[in-house]
């Protein structure tokens, strides 16, 4: 369905999960690391589902994805947030999957019995944070919080009639509710999606992260499709052994040189720096070319490198 809306989302979350799939390439993550990473991927994939679902609203609406703000010296994450024309609908978005209960106004696993960190405390206090940073500019808007359930997987017992809450099953009707709301933005609307977007506060995956060491690190060229480092090189391509991925040269070489600068990014990036990272996979000739092509050379003399 073709649409007008508008999406901006932040990159911190993105950035920390590329560390993470880049480490576990090269590196043997331990289990609690890994289980970290497999948990923030399912969160994103399911952020990722609703945000696709939005997108495809036909209405000239402003979706902000993935942004952290600081209010009262509180920093807090919002999923999604929607801007329509008396509206700001606030997504808690969870890719929960298995069956799951609430108790005495706990929620917990089916399976192990096992308490889980109750989602509707997250919402009520994403809501109530958003609602002083916009009293703190004079924005009064409505704010409309939701819990969006993505996985198809996901059974919840004993859920309240009012809990404000869409299901898998329902997220056509969350769909069909904003379609019906209005949504006719003036440039008020864009100064508040700017001002949101002002008070984003970047931060930094690295802090979060297992300590690693460049010697620790498998050296070689990963494929792209499956993070396998088992590669054959050839004259023009780099072929995967594990699932047959083929990709040029050059683009394989760019792609190593990337992953080097965001593991490394204080480590100087040249020819004979990547050459080592590719283990040696490469003609440095063509290696070159491709730093030249895609970077600015940085003349210091025997420290030259590319930026």
């Amino acid at each position: 369905m073709c649409h007008d809306s508008s999406l901006f989302e932040t990159s911190y979350r993105t950035t920390e999960l590329t560390l993470l799939k880049l480490l576990g390439s090269r590196f043997v993550l331990s289990e609690e690391t890994n289980n970290y990473y497999l948990s923030k991927l399912k969160g994103y994939e399911g952020e990722c589902y609703l945000d696709s679902l939005l997108a495809t609203l036909t209405s000239n609406s402003l979706i902000l994805c993935d942004v952290l703000f600081e209010q009262n010296n509180t920093t807090f994450q919002i999923d999604t947030l929607l801007l329509a024309q008396k509206t700001i609908y606030l997504f808690e978005v969870k890719n929960l999957e298995g069956d799951y209960y609430i108790k005495n106004g706990d929620w917990f696993r089916k399976s192990t019995g096992k308490a889980i960190t109750n989602p509707v405390h997250q919402l009520k206090r994403c809501e109530t944070l958003l609602r002083s940073l916009l009293h703190s500019r004079n924005i009064k808007m409505e704010i409309e919080p939701y819990l969006v359930f993505t996985n198809p997987l996901f059974t919840l017992y004993h859920a309240p009639l009012d809990l404000c809450a869409y299901f898998p099953g329902q997220l056509n009707s969350l769909l069909k509710k904003l379609t019906q709301a209005p949504f006719d933005l003036n440039g008020s609307h864009q100064q508040l999606g700017q001002f949101l977007l002002s008070r984003h506060v970047y931060d930094s995956p690295y802090g979060r992260l297992p300590e690693y060491r460049y010697d620790d690190l498998q050296k070689g060229v990963t494929c792209r499709k499956c993070m396998s480092l088992n590669v054959t090189v050839t004259r023009y391509t780099t072929i995967c052994n594990a699932c047959g991925h083929t990709e040029q040269n050059t683009s394989s070489i760019l792609h190593a040189a990337k992953d080097l600068k965001l593991l490394f990014p204080d480590r100087l990036l040249n020819v004979h720096a990547l050459d080592h990272w590719c283990d040696h996979l490469y003609h440095r000739k063509v290696i070159q070319q491709v730093l030249r092509t895609n970077y600015n050379l940085i003349k210091k003399g025997k420290y030259s490198y590319y930026l």
